[in-house]
């Protein structure tokens, strides 16, 4: 769910809380963090964003154990796209 439009309004938030419910928001925590790492990985896979697999915490990405694991990754994907 974007910030762009949130599903309920102020009224009906708040005759919800009067009903004694809960307004959670949704947040799409599997969604990749668009930063020039992840995006430089998008561009060595050649594929888009969304369809990189779930990768660790940034910082633990720089590690040379991280990067190690992930080419084999990587390679796979390139090989899907040329499909």
């Amino acid at each position: 769910m974007t910030d762009a439009s949130p599903p309920w309004d102020d009224f009906q938030r708040e005759m919800l809380d009067a009903l004694g419910h809960v307004v959670f928001r949704v947040h799409n925590a599997d969604a990749i963090e668009d930063t020039p790492l992840t995006q430089a990985i998008a561009r060595a896979a050649k594929t888009d964003l969304a369809a990189l697999p779930k990768l660790p915490p940034l910082a633990q990405l720089r590690t040379p154990a991280a990067k190690r694991a992930l080419w084999p990754q990587l390679r796979a994907l390139r090989k899907a796209a040329r499909r």
